[in-house]
């Protein structure tokens, strides 16, 4: 009796993933467009929409995935069913990637961009310039892809550009009276914790946490201890990188929220949006679906900006430029300030100085993701600017 021997599915370079991803995506497409898209497809315009050829090289594994995607979201109903199909054929033939998404059993892992050198160099000079300027103490952030981590062990033997040396640069091109807070080594040492989530580009609660008990020391603060929280699972959730391929073999990730009873209480949070009035909120409001809506579950909508007080009556306050990745990190702050000015980078549509009267407050964190901070319109903020 002849004995089956079981299939065994060797490792694709990324130019193999792209062709995977090129044929089945092919297929898949021509299958809906022979159930009755063809008009929908040839009014969108899939190609691009304005007549002038794509460029013949890119794959699926590049930005013609995500731009097809967006095409599809709006025309299909059948969407997710076209994408679920298309990722479950590729991981069939032993591919691991679609679009900018990388998905394992484990986690799902976002492609890196290449960091835009020259964009890099102009907001470390602008933040120089903001120091200078107004010479209060200051702390800079660069929060690196989970993928720096990660990557080795999930992605074996497969390309995956590390962010890590622009990121030093970046640092080494800022002046030294400015804080430069180097947390790789801090994340590192942690990678077998839940410090980034599963589904999510984002960090977790606990990623944040581990982060915060090294920087605050840095700002002349002696950090709460872990013990003293009471951590609550508020929700489960999938994140945005499961939505860009809906692989669902990767378990959820998890809401937390970290309470220290015995320390500073918030007493009020105002948001002011660019275009609205102030409005009050709470901080993790776990009066909303949390899971329905995680971006928003910690400082509720993306803003210009926010102030929260607190009882703390020790005359701190803090300045903080951040974008989506300082939000899990705030209820750590405010252990330490009596008030906190938040200022989101990627939602200012109005000048530092309109906003924010920076020679009162008395530190200034500047926390953001290595993306943002290589966004070309990101210097302008710390230089009267506007980022919009």
């Amino acid at each position: 009796m002849k004995v089956k021997q079981p299939r065994r599915w060797k490792k694709h370079t990324v130019q193999e993933q792209g062709e995977i991803s090129n044929r089945f995506s092919g297929r898949i497409l021509w299958a809906m467009l022979l159930l009755g898209g063809i008009g929908t497809l040839i009014a969108l315009g899939i190609s691009g929409g304005s007549g002038t050829p794509q460029n013949s090289s890119r794959t699926i594994s590049d930005s013609a995935f995500q731009k097809a995607d967006e095409k599809l979201t709006a025309a299909f109903p059948a969407r997710n069913l076209f994408l679920r199909t298309l990722t479950n054929g590729i991981a069939a033939t032993g591919g691991n990637r679609i679009g900018d998404v990388y998905f394992t059993e484990e986690r799902l892992l976002e492609c890196p961009k290449q960091l835009d050198a020259v964009a890099l160099s102009d907001t470390a000079d602008a933040i120089n310039q903001f120091y200078t300027t107004y010479q209060i103490p200051t702390a800079v952030i660069a929060v690196p892809p989970a993928g720096e981590f990660y990557a080795d062990d999930l992605l074996d033997e497969m390309s995956y550009p590390s962010q890590r040396t622009a990121i030093d640069s970046f640092y080494q091109e800022i002046s030294s009276p400015v804080r430069k807070i180097d947390v790789y080594h801090v994340l590192f040492t942690a990678t077998n914790d839940y410090i980034y989530y599963r589904t999510d580009a984002k960090w977790s609660s606990y990623g944040a946490y581990c982060v915060y008990r090294n920087a605050i020391q840095r700002m002349g603060f002696a950090p709460i201890s872990y013990d003293q929280y009471t951590v609550t699972h508020v929700a489960s959730f999938r994140g945005n990188l499961y939505d860009a391929c809906l692989y669902s073999k990767v378990t959820p990730d998890i809401l937390d929220v970290y309470q220290n009873e015995n320390g500073s209480q918030i007493t009020e949070m105002t948001a002011y949006p660019a275009d609205g009035k102030p409005q009050k909120r709470q901080l993790c409001d776990t009066a909303n679906d949390a899971a329905a809506n995680p971006d928003a579950f910690y400082l509720g909508d993306p803003c210009e900006k926010i102030v929260i007080q607190t009882n703390l009556d020790n005359q701190k306050k803090l300045l903080l430029l951040k974008d989506s990745y300082a939000d899990c990190m705030v209820p750590f702050l405010a252990q330490h300030y009596s008030e906190i000015c938040i200022l989101d980078v990627t939602e200012m549509e109005h000048s530092l100085s309109e906003l924010a009267d920076v020679s009162d407050y008395t530190q200034v964190l500047i926390l953001c993701d290595a993306d943002t901070f290589a966004e070309q319109e990101t210097a302008a903020v710390f230089t009267e600017g506007k980022k919009k």
